[in-house]
């Protein structure tokens, strides 16, 4: 939402002179740097944007787990290494819907969409209701809201790439614990297993669903959300997030790509690493999974690349309009 200027109060003389200071706070939205991350202070403006009803975030939320629903079973037959659980690029729905729409748009739509695509794959034993129950729906409300909060709090697309990064181990850390309760307590399949052998299959889960789904998140979201950023007064509003200076973005894609390969060196070279997928379905599965981080890697790598070159060259173009007004 754009600031409305101030409008001059003419005085006895009939110079301008500035409004009271009780009026100047309806005329200003106030932005807050916080460690890289700006957070706007609600106006107090007229022309503020006002509140979703009730109805029409009830009807959101159906929207979003509809759609991720259907995202759900178009990959289904692409399972985990592990025989439980699908490959999942989905995501990009609910994280869409959390950042437009905020954390509980986003949080509910995603559970709930959780719990009907895989109802729906029960009906072909592809998955359980009461796995999706224990694992699955709370993972996906924690993450997606956690994903919503930051971006609303902090109106920066810096706080996108960090929110998407916590999100995603958060609440496939959840949804990972909660398969392998399942599996031990009710269906104790994996009852029998080590302690040492359990936390490593919640860390494999973890880690697969993690890389398999960064990689659509982070890029693929920003272009919906400025697909739909003209439509401030639609269902689905621009969240006014900002990228901030390219040097910003380069650095922080930098440090996740640093991070990644670290981890990816860590699980390739390290007797650990093989631990985490000892219970895979099959061996040969342990390598691709492996390189699933590694591409995460390049593709965080290949965003900030990109994205700081987009807004190196506004910059300039910025920079450039200015000094032709100034020169006219």
């Amino acid at each position: 939402m754009e600031n409305t200027p101030s409008k001059s109060i003419p005085s006895i003389e009939g110079r301008p002179r500035r409004p009271p200071s009780s009026m100047r706070g309806l005329h200003s939205n106030r932005l807050i740097q916080s460690s890289g991350m700006s957070k706007t202070e609600p106006s107090t403006s007229s022309a503020q944007v006002p509140p979703r009803s009730h109805a029409l975030s009830v009807a959101l939320i159906v929207i979003s787990a509809a759609l991720y629903a259907a995202a759900i079973t178009v990959t289904a037959p692409i399972p985990t290494p592990w025989g439980i659980g699908h490959f999942r690029p989905g995501v990009i729905v609910p994280a869409f819907f959390a950042v437009v729409c905020g954390p509980m748009i986003g949080g509910a739509g995603a559970a709930l969409g959780c719990f009907i695509g895989d109802y729906a794959l029960s009906l072909f034993g592809l998955t359980n209701p009461l796995l999706s129950l224990i694992a699955g729906v709370p993972g996906n409300f924690v993450g997606f809201y956690m994903l919503g909060w930051f971006t609303s709090r902090y109106k920066s697309w810096l706080a996108f790439l960090i929110g998407s990064l916590l999100s995603l181990i958060v609440g496939n850390l959840i949804a990972a614990s909660g398969v392998v309760v399942y599996l031990t307590f009710i269906m104790p399949i994996w009852a029998p297993w080590p302690l040492d052998v359990k936390i490593a299959t919640v860390l494999g889960f973890t880690l697969f669903w993690f890389s398999t789904m960064l990689p659509f998140v982070v890029p693929i979201v920003p272009i919906l959300v400025r697909r739909v950023a003209r439509h401030a007064q639609g269902p689905f509003r621009n969240p006014g997030l900002s990228w901030g200076k390219p040097r910003e973005v380069a650095s922080l894609s930098f440090s996740i790509t640093v991070g990644l390969l670290l981890l990816y060196a860590f699980i390739m070279l390290t007797p650990l690493g093989d631990f985490l997928f000892i219970r895979v379905a099959e061996s040969q599965y342990i390598f691709w999974v492996k390189t699933l981080i590694l591409i995460a890697a390049i593709v965080m790598l290949l965003f900030g690349i990109v994205v700081s070159l987009l807004l190196t060259r506004q910059e300039k173009e910025t920079i450039d309009h200015r000094s032709l007004r100034e020169g006219g």
